[in-house]
């Protein structure tokens, strides 16, 4: 019976905790699932718009195409739809951003953030993977506005949330662009940090599965490799980069223009022209004036003025659409900043917290000890105590015993004499020994007569009844019933102890 019992047992525990997993995975799980039809086909739509986007293949995309959803989403404040409007602000804003629209792509963002902020406090669900990818984009829009502190910032905030998720894709991308700003920033010293960024991402990635996000760091370590002159180098990883994408992918377009400017520096202007025109074949506005730039340089260089010239005026048409642009998005970085500096409060209060919790927790820990260290002090204390108090009862004891000895070697001493008054002395002895015994045995037992307080006196030394008759000049059967009549007055049997409680 005891086996089927414990067999029962473990089938209802087992059952129990499957039943709290199921009930957890439900939970967990059930904002990513659509719940109706038009739910699921905008989810779709959605899909393949991230796709494009997060593939970087440079298709056009209209911003009008996520309004429905946008607008389905915003009518409930579930913890799905919030999610999914997180999610519609966020792609919104990618093709903003590509659009050059950078200030209603940082408003679109950031209100993906405050969404995600919402839902996460609604739903405490994972959600670093899209808090990843919006602090990519952030971090390029501030790339580009040359705001260096920003760019970086949020650069590593989105390596930071990848990172928490284990986002292998977005890991690497975050530390492709991290390694991308330093090179941009080119600061003294810096150069090795963004070495290690592309070193470190290529040793986690496997370019079989991640071949976009392998070409992304092959392309930032050959530039770290091109800013330090290492031209060889550069061009091999450079190389290495454009076997993992085709035409499709923007960052093609921008490995020919870096490759072009390591043969413009080597002055090898055909090799640099061909992969210019090869740059120049993409839809990318910024990629198509880097393109036009080189290629009107290197026709310079190589004293075709003519063919120079109408690159050199769309470089031109080109820059005076940046001043635009800077100007219609003068309040992308303001909002940028502001984010910023909300989330470094938001730390700084987190962080204040925590020092106060462990501050508390080392006062606590203090209080304990000393309370443990008090008690066991205490403790030891009171031992000691008790130890001392012993030690000075036994050796009160022993002195006390040394003494009654020494008074019936002196009470035996008298008698042995022989001398008149023998009784006498010893109980002058005694007196003087403890004047206050017999005057507080006779007021405890008041019955008692002289010579019975003498008897006992005697029986206190150990005198034997014959000895006791010599010393009073009684007979032996007279000094007995002296002493049976004592037993009865004191109702004590042991009358040689009779006297001892009083000698204190």
């Amino acid at each position: 019976m005891s086996i089927f019992a414990a067999m029962k047992r473990n089938l209802s525990i087992g059952l129990l905790i499957l039943v709290v997993l199921i009930a957890c995975t439900k939970r967990d799980c059930d904002f990513l699932s659509p719940i109706n039809s038009q739910d699921e086909g905008y989810t779709t739509l959605l899909d393949s718009v991230e796709t494009i986007i997060c593939d970087a293949k440079g298709i056009l995309v209209s911003d009008t195409i996520l309004m429905p959803a946008l607008a389905f989403y915003d009518e409930d404040s579930t913890c799905r739809h919030l999610w999914m409007q997180a999610r519609c602000h966020y792609l919104l804003g990618s093709l903003l951003y590509g659009q050059d629209k950078m200030e209603q792509a940082t408003t679109q963002l950031l209100q993906a953030l405050n969404l995600l902020d919402a839902h996460f406090e609604a739903s405490q669900a994972p959600v670093g993977r899209l808090y990843s990818k919006i602090h990519f984009i952030t971090s390029r829009i501030a790339h580009i506005f040359s705001d260096e502190q920003s760019s970086t910032q949020l650069g590593r905030l989105g390596l930071d949330y990848a990172s928490a998720v284990g986002d292998t894709s977005w890991m690497l991308r975050s530390m492709a662009n991290i390694s991308l700003l330093y090179e941009r920033f080119g600061k003294a010293g810096e150069g090795d940090s963004a070495y290690y960024y592309c070193d470190g991402g290529l040793a986690i990635t496997d370019a079989r599965h991640f071949p976009y996000e392998t070409a992304m760091l092959e392309n930032a370590l050959a530039n770290s490799l091109r800013h330090s002159h290492q031209y060889d180098s550069a061009l091999l990883h450079f190389a290495k980069a454009r076997e993992l994408i085709d035409t499709t992918f923007i960052l093609y377009y921008r490995n020919c223009v870096e490759m072009a400017f390591i043969y413009y520096l080597r002055q090898e202007y055909d090799l640099a022209v061909a992969y210019l025109e090869k740059a120049y074949e993409t839809n990318d506005e910024h990629f198509k004036a880097q393109a036009a730039f080189g290629l009107a340089d290197c026709y310079e260089e190589m004293g075709d003025t003519l063919k120079a010239m109408p690159y050199y005026n769309l470089v031109k048409t080109y820059q005076e659409k940046q001043v635009l642009r800077a100007n219609h998005n003068g309040e992308a970085m303001p909002m940028l900043n502001e984010y910023l500096r909300d989330k470094a409060a938001s730390n700084n209060r987190a962080a204040r917290l925590w020092i106060s919790m462990v501050i508390g927790l080392l006062v606590l820990m203090v209080f304990v000890a000393f309370f443990v260290y008090h008690r066991r002090y205490k403790k030891k204390m009171a031992e000691q105590h008790e130890v001392i108090s012993r030690d000075l009862q036994e050796a009160r004891g022993t002195l006390e015993a040394k003494e009654m000895e020494t008074l019936r070697l002196k009470a035996v001493a008298i008698y042995n004499d022989r001398l008149n008054n023998t009784g006498k002395r010893i109980i002058e002895v005694f007196n003087g020994a403890y004047p206050e015994a017999l005057a507080q045995l006779k007021a405890t037992y008041p019955d008692l007569n002289e010579t019975e307080l003498d008897i006992c006196v005697f029986s206190f030394f150990g005198f034997r009844v014959k000895e006791m008759a010599d010393i009073l000049d009684l007979r032996e059967n007279t000094v007995a019933k002296y002493r049976s009549n004592i037993k009865k007055k004191t109702q004590n049997e042991a009358i040689e102890g009779l006297i001892g409680p009083f000698l204190s």
